[in-house]
């Protein structure tokens, strides 16, 4: 049997001198820069803040299409997954993972009515689709059909269009000029506050810029690159599906 590859390591250590030769290049850079009357590391700082500021609003944006999912579990709400809210034409849908809503089972859903958190309300009653058969190599998708007339905490959010859904499965790009922004929530107990009594709840999201895996990687995990264009650490700038 041949060892294991640590790809998460190996991009971890080619990353290192990558970030060095960039250091390194502007250190080079910078008395010709100065020669010129420009002031070069105020421009990267100037960058690298505007970088964090597009983060920070594209967080803003999308913790309002992407919703924590819980259930009543003896009274006390506990988070159960996580689903991306779009709207195609004038039918709304909440995509989520088939094995949150067997998960689920018989229990109530529950979402919090604003991006950040909010009173937590039942979902409405809305028709699910699911594609999961418990192999490892299975899509893991569950679809919810919600009424259009009656969204119960979706209603202040914002649903996804058509225009910002990749709906033509198109492949990973692998330049170095696109990145892949991932988005979701945290299953710790301690990134949640919840207050019982109004059941109002302010759940921490988290965030990271990634780039897609190679195609070693999905053989070694023998998946198909085709079925899966993304892996569990590689999601599309557009929100991915997170349990």
């Amino acid at each position: 049997m041949s060892k294991r590859i640590d790809f998460a390591k190996e991009r971890r250590a080619q990353g290192r001198p990558l970030n060095a030769g960039v250091r390194e290049l502007a250190r080079l850079i910078e008395p010709v820069a100065r020669q010129h009357g420009i002031d070069l590391q105020a421009r990267l700082k100037e960058a690298s803040a505007r970088k964090s500021e597009e983060e920070r609003l594209l967080t803003e944006r999308l913790q309002e299409s992407v919703v924590p999912l819980f259930i009543d579990s003896a009274g006390q709400p506990d988070r159960i997954g996580s689903c991306v809210l779009v709207r195609l034409d004038s039918d709304f849908f909440a995509f989520t993972a088939a094995h949150v809503v067997r998960d689920a089972g018989s229990a109530l859903l529950l979402a919090p009515s604003e991006g950040r958190g909010g009173k937590l309300l039942p979902l409405p009653p809305c028709t699910a689709h699911l594609n999961f058969s418990g192999r490892d190599n299975d899509l893991d998708v569950g679809v919810l059909v919600l009424p259009a007339h009656q969204l119960g905490p979706f209603r202040q959010h914002v649903f996804l269009a058509s225009t910002e859904i990749d709906q033509d499965d198109l492949p990973d790009d692998q330049g170095l000029a696109s990145f892949y922004f991932v988005l979701g929530y945290s299953g710790s107990r301690t990134q949640v506050k919840v207050s019982k009594a109004k059941r109002h709840i302010h759940q921490q999201s988290f965030n990271c810029s990634t780039y897609p895996v190679n195609a070693a990687e999905y053989l070694q995990e023998e998946m198909s690159q085709a079925e899966n264009p993304r892996s569990q650490d590689s999601a599309s700038r557009k929100p991915s599906l997170e349990s």
